[in-house]
């Protein structure tokens, strides 16, 4: 098929009849599946072209990338990490891609030394290594660095220790009740129930002399099935390392936060970055905890404390001291993002995909299958360019650096472009652990959770030999989760539907979704996974127990595809605001039944009340203006005009001066919660300010919220005029 069959060119006036719109009613009640945004007479040319795409995507090539990007441990601010990264831009260019790296100096450390013994009642030498396995030969390489926690400060501290459950707020309330202080002592902690850099500073906040987290069997071991190399869940000597920098306050380079300025230009001392830990964290194996919390005394633990090594648990302190010493380099490094473009006829609008290349050791999992998918991709958009098609939006791939230490290379490149980006960007799209399992599941802005819906109705799963869509409501069925009320989502999905989740962090959606506000969406496959951040999640890992046929990494590489086709080829940007509108007034309502056990605080959210309905009632003007274009023709620079504004849309819900406490993040409506890390809070500022008993700032965070909410409410009215204006102009609407 040539070129002028799949692209209109720019002089093209269109002929919108039979248009499904992407504000078309919520659930997409008068939409074909997968055909939202598209005009109709252009679904046949569209369906072909991605029947094409799906065609290319090789298991065996993806196989092949993820066994190159685990050749050998690849870490952030080291020189694999830079092969990494050139190896990378080479695959890109070999598709057609125009791609570069970007480098940035960031304050990154690597470990020196890292020491942990028990001192009392007896001495024994702990922080004992991932032990190899004779199955897997990538297990003995001796480049591997020691577990760690990147961002911890260097330090060397002898206390007692203390149990303190997971290490989030509550434990330490359970604590105080107990009448058990953290004062001066070392907190040990299991690892789940949130982000290990919010453990790190509730440590701190607690005045702990230091932090150590361990992996108990009861949260990803042997309790659960298997242990590696037997099974895919973390054996006894599995260490998870990861970052503690604050990233809930914000993201990034932290001596450089939310700094607009050529690369490397430091803006804050160390000692005053607000992102890191002043209290040595490191993290260890289930053997070495077992030896620590089979020593403690005190009182027996709590209901629902209890781990699954097998001894009962104790708070401690008892007798039991432990000394720890861990000597950390701090050096400005640089970092390498890859940015690779298929540029469109139209480079004012950029579709945008994502994932990071760093790892902590091979990475297979995470992030390998993810780059291994999105190379796919690339190469198969590639293949449709050399057969003709040419993208009518420009399509960026990227795959960014040191997300592991803190989503940094990210947030640096989006800082630095972000006027741009606001400009120009369509949407973001990440993948990070693509896959670990047959699973899918996403999160998204609401306004793209229909969307995403459609493209994987149109994409077959790899065992079932349904749709994506089918088998990941037939999971959902199956396991017992409410399809259709998600506890991740409020209860806002329509019936039946499998249910997205709300964005929180953790990975490279961030920057763009909570700082530049560029709608955003986050997707892969999960299944049995216990080897995260650890020396196992490597390629024999992938290849026995993730994904042995490598079919969810071509499936994943067809679904990122055509997202990315969609997005490129729609005449109208498939946005629903209907359904954003939605969760928005039952956020509000949850708001005001918050509030009302808050003496005189509902009074505050009535500004809140109102913009939420103002802007629903917007988003059901644009919905109708946009259904009443009907069979008219428009102009393309109406139809620009028209998809600026409804990307603009999420930008309104920012607050340029952020949320109280961490300016950076300024989305109103979703962020990271302050004390859950990953998980997203909704309407954020007002929430924790309920939550806190704060009545000033929940005034002040109303009044933002509102703002926003009534910004967001003016741009669907631009929408709504742009629509109106269109079709009174047209030559055929009859005017």
């Amino acid at each position: 098929m040539n070129q002028s069959t799949r692209h209109f060119g720019a002089t093209a006036v269109l002929s919108l009849g039979a248009f499904v719109f992407g504000l078309a009613i919520s659930g997409g009640a008068q939409s074909t599946p997968g055909t939202r945004g598209l005009q109709a007479s252009r679904t046949v040319n569209e369906r072909i072209l991605e029947q094409e795409l799906q065609n290319i995507p090789s298991a065996a090539k993806a196989e092949s990338n993820l066994r190159h990007l685990t050749s050998e441990p690849h870490m952030a601010g080291t020189e694999a990490d830079h092969r990494v990264a050139e190896w990378l831009r080479d695959q890109y260019q070999s598709y057609g891609f125009d791609a570069q790296i970007v480098t940035y100096n960031a304050w990154l450390p690597l470990p020196r030394e890292v020491k942990l013994e028990l001192t009392a009642p007896e001495r024994k030498t702990l922080a004992s290594p991932e032990q190899p396995v004779e199955e897997d030969p990538d297990s003995y390489n001796a480049k591997v660095a020691p577990g760690f926690n990147t961002y911890s400060p260097s330090g060397d501290v002898t206390a007692p220790i203390v149990y303190a459950n997971y290490g989030m707020p509550d434990d330490y309330r359970e604590l105080e009740t107990q009448g058990i202080s953290v004062e001066g002592k070392i907190v040990i902690a299991r690892y789940g129930q949130g982000f290990r850099g919010i453990k790190a500073k509730v440590a701190e906040e607690h005045k702990a002399a230091g932090l150590i987290i361990y992996s108990d069997p009861q949260d990803d071991g042997y309790t659960i099935g298997d242990t590696f190399p037997r099974g895919p869940w973390r054996p006894m000597s599995g260490i998870q390392r990861g970052s503690i920098l604050y990233t809930q306050i914000y993201p990034g380079d932290p001596l450089t936060p939310g700094v607009q300025t050529p690369s490397g230009q430091k803006h804050v001392a160390p000692d005053a970055a607000s992102t890191l830990a002043h209290i040595p964290t490191m993290p260890i194996n289930a053997k070495d905890a077992e030896v620590i919390l089979s020593s403690l005394g005190g009182k027996h633990v709590p209901r629902g404390w209890q781990g699954a090594l097998p001894f009962t648990y104790h708070v401690g302190p008892g007798d039991a001291r432990v000394h720890m010493k861990i000597a950390m380099d701090y050096q400005p490094r640089p970092i390498y993002d890859v940015i690779a473009k298929l540029s469109g006829t139209n480079d004012n609008e950029w579709v945008i995909l994502g994932n990071h290349h760093d790892a902590w050791v091979y990475g297979a999992a995470d992030p390998g299958s993810g780059t291994a998918s999105m190379l796919e991709a690339a190469r198969s958009l590639g293949e449709l360019v050399r057969s003709g098609w040419k993208p009518r939006r420009s399509i960026l791939m990227c795959e960014w650096d040191a997300e592991e230490p803190g989503l940094i290379g990210s947030t640096l490149w989006v800082e630095e472009n972000r006027a741009e980006l606001q400009a120009k960007a369509v949407a973001y799209i990440n993948t990070d652990v693509g896959v670990t399992g047959p699973n899918f599941s996403a999160a998204a802005t609401p306004s793209l959770k229909s969307f995403i819906r459609d493209v994987t109705r149109e994409v077959e799963d790899p065992s079932t030999k349904h749709s994506v869509y089918d088998s990941w409501r037939g999971h959902l069925v199956r396991s017992g989760e409410d399809v259709g009320s998600s506890r991740h989502n409020w209860k806002t999905e329509g019936a039946g539907e499998a249910p997205l989740g709300a964005l929180g962090a953790g990975s490279d959606f961030s920057p763009f979704f909570d700082y530049a506000g560029i709608p955003s969406v986050d997707i892969g496959f999960g299944g049995d996974y216990g080897v995260y951040h650890s020396l196992y999640d490597d390629f024999y890992w992938m290849k026995h127990f993730g994904d042995p046929t490598f079919g969810y990494h071509a499936a994943l590489a067809r679904i990122l595809g055509t997202i990315a086709l969609r997005l490129d080829e729609a005449d109208i940007l498939p946005f629903d605001y209907s359904t954003y509108a939605t969760e928005i007034s039952r956020m509000e309502s949850d708001l005001l039944s918050r509030a009302s056990s808050q003496a005189g605080e509902a009074a505050a959210l009535k500004p809140v009340a109102e913009a939420s309905t103002e802007f629903a009632a917007a988003a059901s003007r644009a919905t109708a203006a946009l259904r009443d274009l009907g069979s008219i023709t428009v102009a393309p620079a109406s139809v620009r005009e028209l998809n600026h504004a409804l990307v603009s849309v999420e930008q309104g819900f920012l607050a340029e001066s952020g949320l109280a406490g961490r300016p950076w993040f300024k989305h109103t409506v979703y962020a990271p919660g302050s004390y859950a890390g990953y998980a997203a809070e909704l309407m954020p500022g007002v929430n924790e300010s309920l939550d806190r008993k704060d009545p000033a700032t929940l005034r002040i965070e109303a009044d933002s919220l509102s703002a926003a909410l009534e910004r967001a409410a003016n741009r669907l009215d631009t929408v709504t005029r742009l629509a109106r204006e269109a079709a009174a102009s047209s030559p055929s609407s009859g005017h």
